[in-house]
């Protein structure tokens, strides 16, 4: 067969034209109990798909198209949201998920229909690993930071005792690993009697807390926020009982707004840099399209600036694709080896720091911060957590 006849047979395919528009999916809880925290999601994608779209030029022209929907804290309405994202026409490249039941639930369908899901840092949500990675650092890495900076701070010869007290769900109890409290074993750290669980929903937690008290805790950990960790330190106030509250970033300004004069001295978790940081370029640029956009006080939370560096990620991995692969390139199998090979990403002027493998599908750094006034004041630099993976997942 000579060479002309063969490339009439076998001509080569032609390259997929560029699309008119990409979408990514948001679903998160706007009206539930995680919304004081989680609602900012909404306003948070949307100015920064508007930021990547009109000062980014989108992915390489091509703009992105946040589709955003409400699942009201309740997992049935969370899957009756996604079967209908993941239909829209283009489906979308990434899936956002900000509450991890649902995420726990829906990590075999990112595999099923294609799709990258991004999501808490929950095990039951990452691993094994499949087509999931994690927004921030596991929620057992985040706390062992701030258990570890307690500990060299601690005064006294005997090691301190730490109650636990925390939402009984799969958020809640994401800290209670044998990596975690094989941990706190190695700092020389002691439990003071068996976690305490109590209801998303409950408002008073005065039993778990009195069970911690005649356990003698010098700091209480907790993976909760809005009204769970109100409801927390409501009972401690009832009780009159001073005691050192450990969170992760669900104690964050929405939280805190709650009751302003609950948190005080509070030590934190998170994994981006503050609000009140008012000279750093990364706030004034966030802040600027707050304030363009007339966002109002209640979107002022952690997961506004989380929504922004997502999208920022999202935008990268997809650039990184098209420019490598074409637009036929474009599949989950290539947007999860441009993830697995992100190295210290800092979007936004630094607003945090990202790193993924395809053994550690989630960030590996945070910070501290303590609660003063509405404000969240730093306490360190951003730093390496501890790996807290199972050892099946290393």
């Amino acid at each position: 067969m000579t060479l002309a006849a063969a490339i009439f047979l076998f001509p080569n395919q032609a390259p997929a034209e560029k699309p008119e528009v990409l979408n990514v999916a948001v679903i998160g809880d706007f009206s539930g109990p995680y919304a004081p925290v989680v609602g900012a999601t909404r306003p948070g994608a949307e100015d920064a798909w508007e930021h990547i779209n009109n000062v980014l030029g989108g992915v390489k022209g091509v703009k992105v198209n946040p589709i955003i929907a409400d699942m009201s804290g309740k997992v049935d309405i969370g899957l009756a949201k996604y079967n209908e994202v993941i239909n829209v026409k283009p489906k979308p490249k990434f899936v956002d998920i900000y509450i991890t039941p649902l995420s726990e639930a829906l990590k075999p369908r990112y595999v099923e229909d294609g799709v990258v899901g991004f999501h808490a840092g929950a095990i039951v949500s990452l691993y094994p690993q499949a087509n999931s990675y994690g927004l921030y650092a596991l929620y057992p890495e985040m706390m062992a930071l701030v258990v570890k900076w307690m500990k060299d701070n601690w005064k006294e010869k005997r090691n301190p005792r730490l109650g636990i007290l925390t939402w009984d769900t799969s958020y809640g109890r994401a800290i209670l690993t044998d990596e975690f409290f094989a941990y706190l074993k190695k700092i020389g750290v002691d439990l003071a009697g068996k976690p305490q669980l109590f209801g998303i929903r409950d408002v008073d937690t005065t039993t778990q807390l009195m069970a911690l008290r005649t356990e003698k805790a010098d700091w209480i950990a907790t993976n909760t926020g809005a009204g769970g960790t109100l409801a927390m330190k409501k009972g401690l106030k009832e009780m009159n009982w001073e005691v050192q509250l450990l969170n992760t970033f669900g104690e964050d300004w929405g939280t805190i707004r709650m009751d302003p004069t609950a948190f005080q001295g509070d030590i934190i978790f998170m994994p981006i840099k503050s609000y009140d940081e008012l000279d750093d370029p990364s706030i004034k640029t966030l802040m600027g399209y707050f304030n363009k956009n007339k966002r109002t006080i209640k979107d002022k939370t952690i997961f506004y600036m989380v929504a922004w560096y997502t999208a920022l990620l999202e935008h990268k991995v997809m650039t990184e694709v098209v420019e490598k692969h074409g637009w036929e390139g474009l599949t989950v199998d290539n947007l999860k080896d441009a993830l697995n090979n992100t190295k210290d990403f800092q979007p936004l002027h630094g607003i945090t720091r990202l790193t993924y493998s395809d053994k550690r599908r989630t960030p590996k750094v945070g910070r501290l911060y303590r609660v003063e006034g509405e404000k969240m004041l730093p306490l360190t630099e951003f730093q390496e957590l501890e790996d807290m993976r199972p050892a099946e997942f290393r």
